[in-house]
């Protein structure tokens, strides 16, 4: 991947954390939101780095047994949330 395509993601990804962290501040009370906010970035930003490391291992391991039906695997998987978008 090129680094475009890597400043892309990580957008997408502090987007995606961004809009969770907004829903779940305002649901909570105004007494527990100084107490929350903290744990909740720290979760937020530990699970936000850990996971595509996470997916970069797993995908550099399993790469050598997947990659001759790895475009099989996206049309289903991609068919699968299509059908279910529909319903």
């Amino acid at each position: 991947m090129d680094f475009i395509t890597i400043l892309f993601i990580g957008v997408g990804l502090a987007m995606d954390a961004c809009a969770v962290s907004l829903a779940k501040g305002m649901s909570l009370d105004k007494d527990k939101v100084k107490k929350y906010a903290l744990i909740l970035a720290l979760a937020f930003g530990f699970f936000q780095a850990l996971m595509p490391a996470i997916g970069y291992f797993a995908g550099s391991h399993f790469a050598d047994y997947i990659q001759s039906i790895d475009h099989w695997i996206a049309f289903i998987l991609l068919s699968l949330i299509g059908i279910n978008m529909i319903k």
